[in-house]
């Protein structure tokens, strides 16, 4: 089949599929329609986009392609057409017929075909081990036997109900992922992506290191826009790597620094990606109470990349590369007001409005704003094709979440969230640190060759009730979840962020990889500092939150001497060992340690200084 025919059959789909989502936003569907919709689209799409590889025989591989794309419609169209019967009858006790249970199987297998395609295997490898542990787990001894799984309550569970397939993790992304999917579409599309540009360029033009700096800032920025951890990558990559190559960065250095700052701009708000949304949504909290725990950490966060940054260009003696200031002015004039529906955003959920509506609302302000300047305008047909482009888009992010929907059905069936809490009990013995590392491990394990989101809900699931048993706040655990899957993606072996930087510069993947896990210390050692002092989340009183900011500035400043080894010179190793223990008493959320840890990481500072004058 051409790839013009697969592109417009896409096209159409993902036309169909815009349609729905804009006449949910203003007549709300039932759940058991609007989510079928949205996953059968996705599963279509990615037939036509992705085609499956069967050596030289195009014909064989096109009719392939053709039978999946029909299978996934004719699912659509049975559950839409049986939504009545969906909705009225009684889950586990009415009965699940032989048609329910085939179709049920050509769904899973569609979702798993279409997640192998877009995703890699590695998704599919742990859907299959659950699959494994839900039909024969009966048989295991101990704590991890259940009371078993048939095809019967699998299909009552995964494509019945909404406990499976459609469950939150697909509700949320048809609910709201969707939505800022489209608004971040527009965003990359318009010149609303080169203001941020030369808005991050014009801020550190005159710093020591500015291209990587600029770097950082870009980074943020544009996680609002892309909402994927190797997409910001790819494209701040792309866009600052002439830059960082003029400035003269290591190679590495700058690999290690898209994939990071890029996966961090995830963690920065008012926009935070999709998983974010999920997490609202899986805590029944309001989005802006998490954007609004973020702050605090995000700021530390960049502060430690802009610190190791500057550290990283003092050591190397390099110049300041010179812009062409009057040019950035005049971009910044230019287009200074596409800024104004990202405050839009901000504005309309400060007011109460729902997500769905800010996100649309801030879309719609944004098409009007392009309509100002003669060079930004766009057409209706540029605007329906931008609003498919970003319906296609949001495949790679409904994929993960149907998968992870599997998953969760075999979870919550058998209990393993509970089991699995029972487990880090008993193998840190009442310890919070221990299990604490522990959670850190399985969620970076868990997440390898994951997108974020998947390895959040994964996460969520699995470990959520554990946290709780240690008397940690649901936010905050969810928090410590959130991050941690994040860190997944620049984390060896397997570091999607990390393999996309090495693909932009031109360097090793394990090396690029060692060197991302370097520089984002501070990112490693966050998620610790808040659980065991709520504060740096903004909960508390003034005070304490005052006190745990700067006690974890101070503890950036001194990771930043321990991983660079300099400061105004080269420090010892003695030094460097000083500085690392200085800075992990400033992570104990006690008086007397961040004041010991304080006055020494301020004391090597100013000897350092110092002995520089």
């Amino acid at each position: 089949m051409p790839t013009e025919i697969r592109k417009k059959i896409a096209y159409g789909t993902a036309l169909f599929w815009l349609s729905a989502q804009l006449y949910a936003a203003f007549r709300p569907m039932s759940g058991m329609v609007m989510r079928p919709i949205l996953l059968s689209c996705t599963l279509a799409i990615s037939f036509m986009l992705k085609p499956v590889n069967l050596g030289g025989r195009k014909k064989c591989a096109a009719l392939v392609d053709v039978i999946l794309y029909v299978l996934s419609i004719l699912c659509l169209a049975y559950l839409w057409g049986g939504t009545g019967r969906l909705t009225q009858r009684i889950p586990y006790i009415d009965n699940v017929s032989q048609t329910d249970i085939l179709l049920c199987a050509v769904y899973v297998v569609l979702i798993l075909e279409a997640g192998r395609r877009y995703l890699g295997w590695s998704m599919n490898f742990v859907c299959f081990a659950f699959l494994l542990y839900g039909f024969f787990g009966a048989n295991l001894p101990g704590i991890f036997g259940h009371s078993g799984l048939n095809l019967e309550l699998f299909t009552e569970i995964q494509f019945l109900t909404t406990g499976g397939i459609f469950s939150s993790p697909i509700a949320t992304t048809a609910s709201t992922v969707y939505y800022f999917t489209l608004f971040g579409a527009f965003l990359a599309a318009t010149p609303a992506g080169v203001l941020f540009a030369a808005c991050s360029k014009y801020l550190t033009r005159n710093s020591l290191g500015g291209a990587g700096k600029a770097t950082v800032i870009a980074s943020g920025l544009f996680g609002m826009i892309s909402g994927s951890g190797p997409g910001n990558t790819a494209t701040v990559g792309t866009l600052m790597n002439p830059m960082m190559q003029e400035a003269g960065f290591r190679p590495r250095f700058s690999a290690a620094l898209f994939a990071v700052g890029g996966t961090g701009g995830l963690l920065i708000p008012p926009v935070m990606g999709a998983t974010a949304f999920v997490m609202a949504d899986m805590i029944g909290v309001p989005y802006l109470v998490i954007a609004k725990t973020a702050i605090f950490p995000a700021i530390l966060y960049v502060g430690s990349l802009l610190w190791t940054v500057h550290l990283e260009a003092d050591l190397r003696g390099m110049r300041n590369v010179k812009v062409d200031k009057t040019e950035l002015i005049s971009t910044m004039k230019k287009y200074f007001y596409l800024i104004l529906p990202i405050f839009s955003v901000v504005y309309f959920l400060i007011i109460g409005r729902s997500l769905m509506f800010a996100a649309l609302a801030s879309t719609l302000i944004l098409i009007l704003l392009c309509q100002i300047r003669r060079e930004s305008r766009i057409s209706l047909l540029s605007v329906l094709n931008m609003a498919v482009d970003g319906t296609i888009s949001c495949v790679g992010m409904a994929l993960p979440c149907a998968i992870a929907g599997i998953v969760i059905g075999v979870i919550v069936y058998t209990g393993l969230g509970l089991r699995f809490s029972g487990l880090i009990a008993s193998v840190s013995s009442g310890s919070l640190i221990l299990a604490l590392i522990l959670a850190m491990v399985m969620i970076i394990i868990m997440g390898m060759g994951m997108p974020t989101t998947a390895a959040y809900i994964m996460s969520a699931i699995l470990l959520g009730p554990a946290l709780e048993n240690l008397n940690i706040q649901p936010l905050v655990g969810h928090m410590f979840m959130f991050y941690f899957a994040i860190i997944s993606l620049i984390t060896p072996p397997v570091a999607i962020a990390s393999y996309t930087a090495a693909g932009i510069c031109k360097t090793g993947l394990w090396e690029t990889g060692m060197e991302g896990m370097k520089i984002a210390c501070a990112l490693f050692l966050i998620p610790f500092v808040f659980v065991y002092n709520p504060a740096l989340l903004g909960i508390g009183a003034i005070t304490d939150i005052s006190q745990v900011f700067v006690t974890c500035l101070l503890g950036i400043l001194g990771m930043g001497l321990v991983t660079t080894g300099y400061f105004k010179g080269t420090l010892s190793w003695v030094e460097r060992f000083v500085c690392l223990a200085f800075s992990l008493m400033l992570i104990i959320p006690e008086t007397y340690t961040d004041i010991i840890g304080g006055i020494g990481i301020i004391s090597i500072l100013a000897r350092r200084l110092k002995r520089q004058s």
